[in-house]
Parts: structure tokens; sequence; C-alpha cells
């Protein structure tokens, strides 16, 4: 366990649970990225990367203050 701390994984990891826990970010990641993309056609995906399709949503969430 103390071994993944110090893998990129093991960062990502708690960046995402941060992130979850202060509401900045879905606990399901993964099923938001492919409902955007398959369901709601917000994403698109290229290779292993997710991208807006348009750039003026980008900007606007970029943007937002909460």
């Amino acid at each position: 366990m103390i071994g993944l701390w110090w893998t990129v994984w093991g960062w990502f990891a708690v960046a995402r649970w941060w992130l979850a826990v202060r509401g900045r970010l879905p606990w399901r990641l993964m099923a938001f990225l492919a409902d955007a993309h398959e369901k709601r056609g917000v994403l698109r995906q290229v290779g292993a990367v997710y991208q807006f399709r348009h750039i003026e949503l980008q900007r606007r969430l970029a943007n937002r203050q909460r």
C-alpha cells in the first residue's frame, strides 16, 4: 500500500477522491465521461482522450466560478 502512494496512479486516486469529496468531480468519473460521449454527444473520444465537441462549452465551464 505504501508503494502505491508514490506512484502516479496513487496520486491520481488521491486527487480523484479529494475532488469528489469537495464536489468538483463526479464520484463515477468514467461512467460520467462515457455518458457525455455516447448518449449526450458533448464529448468526442480521440484515442484514450475525451475532448469537448464545442469550444464555447469548454470555455464557459473553464471560466465558471463556484
